[in-house]
């Protein structure tokens, strides 16, 4: 019964083995743009890709994509959500020979995958590169974006992409839509320019005060400056309390007092009428009124 089920076993792994690398391999991609942006914030060359998976693609997919050794790990491995916000992926690198192996799985068509590579080579002020796409999917377009450094002169791009374009942010930008590519066709871009100095296009600044913050700066103010206008509030805000509460006092005693019981006919000893009086308020009326005159209540005259 073991070496039956140990026979079976192995038939089925040859069976779905074929199965699962063609699914691996075919991933292919709607549309890849490949940026290149020498000397940006970091010394070397910035290269990132804005990936769009074919919508046959199942999803989730683990992609591997390569880099060159000396680039070690990716900066970033992002899927872009259905926002525009980038979100960060995890992934694995292998290093294999002049390469490093990336792998990942996303969960979205649209990819995000950075990282900086050090291979400028600088003789004096003659700067030189050289990109490689290291092929591994079909791609249905490819576009190239080369951007230029600011403080970059004779800039070269080989094979020749025109002439560049500026755009708003300040840059020059060389575009060129190479087309459909196959997964096991290389190809290289070389850039060449002439710079002096090591500036970068946009170097990280870090963030401090225009100056430093003293007694004497607009707006600034001791607890001792201050003290007198706290306190002063402090005595109105009292004097305003103590006022309504007597004011609610006051009134509240008066109701009280309106309100006690008063006869509204008395006699005197004598036996004489001693005349009417609100039940209300109190007050004496006068012969042949109806309502008090003081507090506008209806006489009760029995």
């Amino acid at each position: 019964m073991f070496k039956r089920f140990f026979i079976l076993a192995l038939i089925l792994q040859t069976l779905f083995s074929p199965v699962t690398v063609s699914a691996q391999t075919a991933i292919t991609f709607t549309k890849i743009i490949i940026n290149i942006w020498p000397e940006y914030d970091r010394p070397g060359v910035l290269v990132f890709y804005q990936i769009t998976l074919s919508p046959q693609t199942s999803l989730p997919a683990t992609l591997t994509l390569r880099i060159p050794k000396a680039a070690g790990n990716p900066y970033n491995v992002a899927m872009k959500d259905i926002d525009g916000r980038l979100d960060s992926l995890r992934s694995t690198s292998v290093v294999e020979e002049d390469w490093i192996r990336v792998t990942f799985t996303t969960p979205v068509p649209e990819i995000q995958f950075e990282y900086y590579d050090p291979a400028i080579i600088s003789t004096s002020s003659l700067h030189e590169y050289q990109y490689t796409w290291p092929g591994g999917f079909d791609a249905e377009s490819v576009v190239l974006v080369i951007q230029q450094p600011l403080a970059a002169e004779n800039f070269q791009v080989q094979p020749a992409m025109g002439s560049g374009r500026m755009s708003s942010d300040g840059f020059t930008y060389y575009e060129s839509v190479v087309g459909k590519l196959k997964a096991d066709v290389p190809f290289s871009i070389k850039l060449k320019y002439d710079k002096t100095g090591t500036n970068l296009s946009a170097p990280s600044q870090s963030v401090s005060p225009v100056e430093t913050i003293s007694t004497s700066t607009l707006g600034w103010q001791t607890l001792n400056e201050a003290l007198p206008y706290v306190l002063g509030g402090l005595g109105v805000l009292l004097i305003l309390a103590s006022g309504y509460w007597y004011w609610r006092s006051g009134k509240t005693l008066t109701m009280a007092f309106r309100r006690r019981h008063v006869p509204s006919r008395t006699k005197e000893t004598d036996g004489e009428s001693a005349g009417i009086y609100c039940h209300r308020c109190g007050r004496k009326a006068v012969s042949g009124d109806v309502f008090c005159r003081s507090c506008g209540t209806k006489l009760r005259t029995e």
